[in-house]
């Protein structure tokens, strides 16, 4: 194969067969091939097996011009030392993450930005069923041909850039069985047939729109007994999709929540397949884990060089999410980027202890600005009978059903106005310059706190960048009163209110002069939740 042309960051197949026919084609042999581009980088890529004695091998180019590739292979399939060239071109397109490339850690630690420096906010959306149980060919939404489709074409125009999935690999969920492979004992072959026919149009047409795919592979007990098992699975989603643009969760809730022995064989299992992942991966696709739901907030793997930022689950109402918990966490962990992932999905049924209610967009909202405001770099929403992929409306609600007490449906769901709000608070804080702010704890108030909670629950919450030329104040529907800054510029500010249900902003006419560089804030426009935004002139 030569001149083979192919974008910046857009992955292209290179197609081999072997001559040789192996007793099990995918583990009693291993294929790989080293890319070497313009500046003498190398990416090593594993071929995956695609039925037959086919072989192939994804790759994207992460830099403009010539590459070379050889394959390195047993000698009885014929392909060992074959070799190309490729040019690398550059993107043509408007989507965002082939214009700047695939995700990495800042330097500073506090976010994630695109392989050239362009600071990214993550907006995610929970899809724990999307490999399949999402509905390809059928829709019975009114406007929507297409379940899949229709569900991932409305979130890229509602502004989100992230798809949080698991492939749900451990069988059992909503009664299947695995479909990833094929005979009786699971792990040894792959289904070829259901990779072709169903997951790789899922994961291409993602892709194509412009998402990031946050994948894990399974769920956390699954681990158990099956490391080699999750092992292969690995190997084999990395090296069949590990050239789209990718982040790696690992496993949905980590840990479980057995606790004891059982806890740290989940724990302990999961990690290898992250040691693997970052072995083989080639690109140095950013790693995390879905995390437990916990107080304090989960921390294993903190510590560990695989582990790149943090993905928490602050969970559904079972127990108080306070500010408390934010701030703590981001104290021992500032050198992490921090997204707050599962929290309150809109239509659930929440798991508070005085009662069960339905989640409204309002009491998402609280924990999603709470969550940026606090030192956060981005959010993952999640709406009931998406999730959990309910595609018709029971004749009476199931109140045994813990999550969707109220029977919400898919086609309810995604017209949630929360998801549209969750939009307006992406452009909102990219407008804002979010990686240039800082959580702001040392704000008076009009009230006394003497309990710490107390204060995360009705003070106001402050962002600023570094010299306090650019303020932002978020005042959420509980807050009482408002606070006084310090440390501010003696230079003129000027104000405006931006207004999280409708992603508007009020002007305030007139401009303020800090007085020995203080200045009291007002109280915001309505009893409902809003955002200051505080600038010099």
């Amino acid at each position: 194969m030569k001149n083979l042309t192919v974008e910046h960051w857009r992955s292209i197949i290179l197609s081999y067969e072997s001559k040789y026919t192996y007793e099990n084609p995918f583990l009693d042999v291993t294929i790989s091939t080293e890319f070497i581009g313009p500046s003498g980088r190398r990416i090593y890529r594993e071929a995956y097996w695609d039925g037959s004695n086919n072989y192939k091998v994804s790759f994207a180019p992460t830099e403009p011009g010539e590459w070379t590739w050889k394959l390195v292979a047993p000698a009885e399939t014929g392909l060992n030392g074959v070799e190309g060239t490729l040019v690398c071109i550059p993107y043509t397109g408007d989507l965002a993450i082939y214009k700047h490339g695939f995700l990495k850690v800042d330097p500073s630690g506090r976010f994630l930005t695109y392989d050239d420096g362009t600071p990214f906010f993550w907006l995610g959306d929970t899809h724990w069923g999307f490999a399949y149980n999402e509905r390809w060919g059928e829709s019975n939404h009114p406007e929507m041909d297409c379940m899949f489709r229709g569900v991932a074409d409305r979130r890229i125009k509602q502004g989100f850039n992230v798809y949080q999935t698991n492939l749900r690999s451990e069988g059992g969920f909503s009664g299947t069985k695995s479909r990833y492979w094929v005979g009786e004992e699971p792990g040894i072959l792959p289904n070829i047939e259901f990779y072709q026919n169903e997951l790789d149009r899922r994961m291409n047409y993602l892709a194509d729109l412009g998402f990031v795919n946050a994948l894990g592979f399974a769920w956390s007990g699954s681990i158990i007994g099956r490391l080699e098992l999750q092992k292969n699975l690995a190997r084999y989603i990395v090296a069949r999709y590990g050239a789209l643009p990718m982040v790696w969760t690992l496993a949905g809730e980590v840990a479980g929540y057995s606790g004891g022995e059982v806890r740290q064989q989940c724990i302990d299992g999961w990690r290898e397949v992250a040691k693997l992942v970052e072995r083989i991966d080639g690109y140095g696709t950013l790693q995390t884990a879905h995390y437990t739901n916990e107080r304090p907030f989960a921390d294993y793997y903190q510590e560990e060089d695989w582990f790149d930022f943090t993905l928490n689950q602050a969970g559904h109402g079972d127990f108080p999410i306070s500010a408390k918990h934010f701030r703590e966490h981001r104290k021992l962990y500032p050198s992490k980027p921090f997204i707050e992932s599962e929290a309150l999905y809109e239509f659930v049924s929440t798991l508070e202890e005085l009662g069960s209610r339905i989640c409204t967009a309002d009491m998402l909202r609280r924990v999603a600005y709470m969550s940026i405001q606090l030192g956060g770099c981005g959010y993952t929403y999640g709406a009931q009978g998406i999730w959990d992929h309910v595609w018709e409306k029971p004749e009476k609600p199931n109140p045994f059903n813990i999550f969707n007490k109220h029977g919400i449906t898919w086609y309810e769901a995604i017209d949630g106005e929360g998801a549209t709000q969750m939009g307006y608070m992406r452009k909102f804080y990219e407008n804002e310059r979010f990686w240039t702010l800082k959580p702001v704890e040392s704000i008076e108030t009009d009230i006394v706190f003497a309990d710490e909670n107390l204060f995360g629950l009705y003070a106001p919450m402050v962002t600023s960048n570094e010299d306090m030329s650019h303020i932002i104040i978020y005042y959420g529907a509980a807050t009482r009163g408002s606070c006084t800054l310090s440390g501010m510029k003696k230079a003129e500010y000027s104000t405006r209110w931006f207004d999280p249900r409708n992603g508007e902003y009020i002007e305030v006419d007139g401009i303020f002069v800090p007085e020995d560089g203080k200045w009291k804030a007002p109280d915001r426009p309505t009893a409902d939740d809003w955002l200051l935004t505080v600038r010099t002139v």
